[in-house]
């Protein structure tokens, strides 16, 4: 049985990552940085489920 995609567990750790830092910005983001930001984080997640489900 193979591994999990280390492709895939590198975009869900950064879909995370980007979603903690959302949450976490002092002051919170807005406008544009913060759909940017929100954008980053779901391509992450359905890049890593895409990649998930292809394995």
């Amino acid at each position: 049985m193979a591994g999990p995609d280390p492709a895939a567990e590198h975009s869900q750790q950064y879909g995370e990552s980007v979603s903690a830092w959302i949450a976490s910005a002092d002051p919170p983001m807005t406008g544009s940085e913060l759909a940017w930001a929100q954008e980053q984080a779901r391509t992450a997640q359905t890049d890593a489920a895409h990649l998930t489900d292809q394995s």
